[in-house]
Parts: C-alpha cells; structure tokens; sequence
C-alpha cells in the first residue's frame, strides 16, 4: 500500500500535550534506557536522563506522568542493540496497535536503476521466515483476530498490526520472527515482484499518479524525492532479476538501530518491555548510511505540460520548495497552518475561484505535505474547468500567496486556521491505530521519538507574522514548480504522460499576480 500524503489532516491530536519529554539516557551493557514523556504545551526540551543501573539490573523507568486532556503518558524505552519502543497506554480500548516504523523509504533508493526496493519490501514481508511460511503467517494472524496491513511513504516504512489485547503475547514472537529472519525464495520473490508490477499498471490508469512523478522529477533534480514510491516502470519490471541485491537492501535497513516498535492501547509498559526484550534482544545489525545527494537550491519557476491519454479534467499541482522538518520545524509549522489559512474552503481564494466564479472544480493544499523529513514541496492541487486556463489559476494562486507575504492575513484568521488543525487532529486520533501512525509519521520525518509533541507545539506558536514570513521567503514564483494535465487536443501541445517523465522542463514565465481578497478564517481545506 502506497501513501503519498498518507495522514491528510490525521490529528494532531494527542498533540501539543506532552511536551518536555526526557531524553533517554544511552543504554548499559544488557539494559534498555527508558523514560516517560510528560504532559506540556511548551516545545519539548531534554529533562531529566533516566538513571543507570548496573549492568545486571531491569531496565530504569520513570514513574508514568499522569495524561492531559490530549495526550496519554508515553513511555520510551531503548534496548542495547539500538531498538526503541514505545509505550502508550490507552485504558479500555481492548485492542492493542503494535506498529514497527523501518526509517527507510523510497529517499533511501539511491542507486541508480533500483527505485521501488522499499515499497517491494513492505509486500516481501508478508512473505514468511525460515520457521514460517506465508500461508502460517496469515493463519496465525487471522487466528489471534489481526488486522495487519503496511504501507510505504517517500521516508519510511509502517507495519500496522491491530489485535486483541490478549493476543499480544503471541503477536510478538511473530513480528520479532518476520523482521530478524525473514526469508523468501526465488519464486516466491518473484511473484511479489509481479504484484508491485500490476500495482504500479493500475496506479498509471489514474492521470493524479502520472502528474506526481512528474513534479517529482521536475522539483528534484539531484535528490531522491524525485522518484515514488513505487518507483519507476523500468526499475519495476527489471526487479525480478535482482534477487540479491534485494538482500542487500533489507540488510542495510532492516536493522534495530533503524526501527521503532510501537506499542499503543490496552497495554502494560512493563509487559510490553518483557515481551520485546525476550524476542528482539538477540537482532543485531546497524544501519547502513547511504549518501543521499543535497538538492541544489532552485532559483527560477519551472513548469511541466502533460496530455492525459484520454478524456480527463484539466489538472494542475504546484510545488514550492521548502525546508525539511527535522532541519526547521518552525517554518515547517507555520507553512502548514498557511496552507489551512489560504487554501481552507472558508477562504477567499477558494469562495472566488471555485465557488463564485466556478473556474475551479477543486482547490487544496494539505497541511501534511509540509512534513518531510528533508526539503520537500509544498502542494496545492486544483481540477479547472475545461475552459479555464491554467495560467489564470497559477496566477490566482500566486496572488493569494503574495497577499499574505505582504502581511494582508488577519490575526484572527491564522488563529481559526491554527485552531482547527489542532482540533482536527485531535479529533482524528481517538484510536489506538491513528495514534501509533501519527506519532511513528512525526517521528519518521524529525528524527526524533518527540516529534509529534514538537511538532504541534510550535504550531501553537504560530503568529500571522509567522505565516507572512514564510510565504515571503519560500512561496515565491522562483521556488515554484509547476505540472499542469490536459486532456487530448486536436492541435497537440505537452508531452504525452508516461511512465518516466524527462527532466527537460524549461523555466517557467511567471505569470502576473491576481488581485486576491484578504483571506477569511478556514475551516479546512477541500479533499
């Protein structure tokens, strides 16, 4: 399963709520260092280190903090192979979320030619061990009554079992078995590969998948954010020939150090801990560290046509570079509250362009987009009425930005706008799944097992002088990139979309601002 922007609001919910967590303390020979994140609106900051025991005592913990209104009492613990787990305990809900975050996904593919490897090895998983095969896999997860899944994003990868609460005691042995001794034969790797296969022909019937590889490879030139998830058709049809070397690939980041077990729901710290110790200890391995190359700084518009195969709406997504959120989760916050703030259905530019002049069918911006763990883009996507041209509405956009670089956004308005993506966040973490994903996404993207608490403590900081700021520095038509999907026409024009576009795009003529309204309160931006 591939997700792009694969939270779209999800909560923030437990959010700006335990804030200064401890840090914890670089774990003894034969113990695992453990520390509870309190509760707190302020930025999270190092507290207190767990204190050191011998090397032949449990585990140190601290006394579990007692939960706010929006965020439960989490604890982190850190094995001496390198393996975090965190526990978050939710009271009476029965089921358990026992999520493994692997910090590797599609930015991690940096040879040339073997783009996908990521997203494959969320399928190969499933695949069985030396112990157990795939079909008593699946028994055995049907069994203890698991919903499992997994997916893969541009910077990580989740597996995402649900179960009963008095099935976790048999779900660990198998998750532990599955990532320290997984093993697929030949053919049965080459049949999953010709699963990705038809997953990839059935993605490249909808014209919204050939329209992000594009702006993938128009915004990065250099870095591996210019490639999907998925990865390129040529890289995918050759996989099945590369059986090795997809070894070395789940070896370089199937590794303790590079994964976070977390445990969220109708649990016991203290269980949770004996269980993991008893079936992970014995995984040892390190993260390999592969270069991945720094995007040169872009300093002139770029602008991609593409013609859809057949009938289709007209299409457009623009891209703006912005920072990364482990480098900047200042200005990361405040480019999501901006995207609520301008492109929010309540908002002018969206009631004048769709809802008055219906030159637009759909207009959005996810807040979620700005979260990336390096510099990423920050999307809007819009569907324009066949007669609209596209300059018009790249026009109508960039006025709207500059309005609120020029300071033109209300105080009140980036407050609603910053008010209803905390609400919306929490409203959209009341389970014990939407929670672990949450909270392994902000950790994914920063780097940090705080960052989801990071994350929304600063965007309860946001000030609409926040919001003029980073739209003044990174909204700005030489930042910008620009695809644009027609239907077929009788007089031609942009390139036919393809499974791998070219990198040939010319700079892009910036079009002249519109004039746009002062933006009003959003309420959310249109999906």
């Amino acid at each position: 399963m591939l997700k792009r922007r694969f939270l779209i609001g999800l909560p923030l919910v437990f959010a700006a709520a335990y804030g200064a967590g401890a840090k914890a303390a670089a774990p003894p020979a034969n113990a695992a260092a453990s520390t509870t994140a309190a509760p707190n609106t302020a930025p999270a900051a190092s507290g207190a280190a767990a204190a050191t025991p011998p090397s032949s005592a449990s585990p140190a913990t601290t006394a579990p903090v007692a939960a706010s209104s929006i965020a439960p009492a989490m604890t982190v613990d850190t094995l001496e192979n390198g393996l975090t787990v965190v526990t978050v305990p939710m009271p009476g809900s029965g089921v358990v979320a026992f999520y493994t975050l692997v910090r590797a996904g599609a930015r991690d593919e940096v040879e040339e030619g073997r783009s996908g490897y990521a997203h494959l090895f969320e399928h190969l998983m499933f695949r069985g061990t030396k112990t157990t095969s795939a079909r008593q896999y699946e028994q055995r997860m049907q069994a203890m009554g698991a919903d499992n899944n997994a997916f893969t994003t541009s910077d990580f990868t989740l597996y995402v079992p649900v179960i009963p609460k008095e099935s976790l005691a048999d779900l660990v042995p198998i998750e532990a078995d599955r990532f320290q001794h997984l093993d697929v034969a030949e053919n049965a790797y080459k049949d999953e590969t010709g699963a990705v296969n038809g997953e990839l022909n059935k993605g490249m019937a909808n014209p919204g998948w050939f329209m992000d590889e594009a702006l993938r490879e128009l915004a990065f030139q250099k870095h591996t954010y210019g490639h999907t998830t998925i990865g390129y058709k040529r890289d995918v049809v050759a996989m099945p020939k590369n059986y090795s070397y997809s070894k070395t690939f789940f070896s370089r980041f199937y590794t303790p150090d590079n994964c976070t077990i977390w445990a969220v729901g109708d649990v016991d710290h203290k269980r949770v801990l004996e269980l993991v110790r008893a079936n992970y200890a014995g995984w040892k391995a390190k993260r390999a560290q592969p270069k991945i190359d720094v995007e040169p700084e872009q300093k002139e518009a770029r602008q991609k046509a593409l013609t859809w195969k057949g009938p289709t709406t007209p299409r457009l997504t623009l891209g703006y570079k912005i920072p990364g959120a482990a480098e900047n989760m200042r200005d990361v916050a405040a480019l999501a509250v901006t995207a609520t703030l301008v492109f929010g259905e309540p908002g002018d530019l969206y009631q004048r362009v769709v809802v008055k002049d219906q030159k637009v069918i759909e207009l959005g911006s996810d807040p979620d987009d700005a979260l990336n763990k390096d510099p990423g883009l920050f999307r809007i996507d819009a569907k324009l009425k066949a007669t609209t041209p596209f300059e018009e509405v790249i026009a109508s956009v960039q006025g709207a930005l500059d309005a609120v670089a020029r300071g033109e956004a209300k105080a009140a308005d980036v407050e609603s706008a910053r008010t209803h993506m905390v609400s919306a966040l929490t409203l959209s973490m009341q389970t014990p799944g939407t929670v672990a994903e949450r909270l392994a996404y902000l950790m994914a993207v920063t780097g940090d097992v705080h960052g989801f608490e990071k994350y929304t403590a600063e965007l309860r900081k946001v000030t609409a002088e926040d919001v003029a700021r980073v739209a003044k520095a990174y909204l700005v038509p030489a930042r910008r990139n620009v695809v644009t999907l027609s239907p077929p026409s009788e007089k031609g024009g942009g390139d036919k979309a393809s499974p791998d576009p070219k990198k040939d795009a010319t700079p892009a003529a910036t079009p002249k601002p519109a004039a746009t309204p002062k933006p009003a309160a959003p309420k959310g931006g249109k999906k």
